[in-house]
């Protein structure tokens, strides 16, 4: 007879093991959830049968999240935006924070035609703004690597975005685009942050996650650079760290005196967005 076992007593058995790792418990559930495409519902029913082969590759799971492997890399795939995106240990896991980004820059973008996301990653961003703004759209990423995924990202999600491997905004100078909007989530974590980073953020790319000067680096070459990019009355907005805005406005006043940086808070009540329209 073949060996059925019940979602929820492996779901139960899950959350034992990651609670002696220190390890949120509900990931037991999202696990199971995101494996075997279920919902909460069929959760609560707990009807749902599992072979030996789906046991084994739950408990797999399980195990790497004891590890602080983050869900999305044992899954392959992480929702942003209400559509799935896949990732790999070659990208930065999207965001909750992120996704306020991509709603204010949706709210914004009124009569405006054309962005560029700059260190696209996974795609996450320019994909869903290609889709829900039917704009003219381009991504920039340093890592060959991460174009790939992006560009799988955006052919399966049938995404028209125009990509390029270059280094922040040199590819469009390069070519003499010009854009009505620029967004970007660089990386913006400051090496000295590093010992206070939780395991799981770890696994994503040093190279997706850490900036020189105090995680400001980036930032301050896009904004130095951004005039050969912009059309007139352009949109602009970085997402950023918590403690980053007033440095960044500050920066922007003293190399842009006429512009008026805005930051805008999380669901948390951080900093986490700076926001300003771009005139000459």
């Amino acid at each position: 007879m073949m060996a059925c076992y019940k979602i929820g007593d492996l779901i139960k058995q899950g959350e034992k093991a990651l609670a002696e790792c220190f390890e949120p418990i509900i990931g037991a559930k999202f696990l199971m959830m995101d494996l075997f495409d279920l919902t909460q519902m069929d959760v609560l029913i707990n009807q749902r049968l599992l072979s030996e082969d789906e046991r084994v590759r739950y408990l797999s799971g399980i195990e790497q999240l004891s590890r602080h492997v983050p869900l999305a890399h044992i899954t392959g795939f992480q929702l942003f935006y209400e559509r799935k995106f896949m990732v790999t240990p070659d990208v930065l896991v999207p965001r909750n924070e992120t996704e306020e980004l991509v709603q204010l820059v949706i709210d914004k973008f009124q009569q405006r035609t054309s962005f560029v996301d700059i260190g696209t990653g996974s795609g996450a961003i320019a994909v869903t703004l290609a889709l829900e703004l039917s704009a003219l759209a381009y991504a920039v990423d340093i890592s060959p690597d991460a174009l790939r995924i992006a560009r799988r990202n955006a052919d399966a999600l049938q995404a028209d975005v125009t990509f390029f491997e270059g280094d922040l905004l040199t590819p469009l100078i390069a070519q003499g685009i010009k854009v009505d909007c620029l967004v970007s989530n660089p990386p913006y974590i400051a090496q000295s942050e590093r010992p206070l980073m939780n395991d799981s953020a770890l696994h994503d790319p040093a190279i997706a996650l850490f900036a020189e000067d105090e995680g400001l680096a980036l930032y301050k070459r896009m904004i130095d650079s951004m005039q050969h990019i912009l059309n007139s009355h352009a949109l602009v907005a970085f997402e950023i760290g918590h403690a980053q805005g007033e440095t960044l406005c500050a920066y922007i006043n003293h190399r842009y005196p006429h512009l008026s940086p805005q930051i805008v808070q999380d669901i948390n009540g951080l900093d986490r967005i700076l926001w300003l329209e771009w005139c000459e």
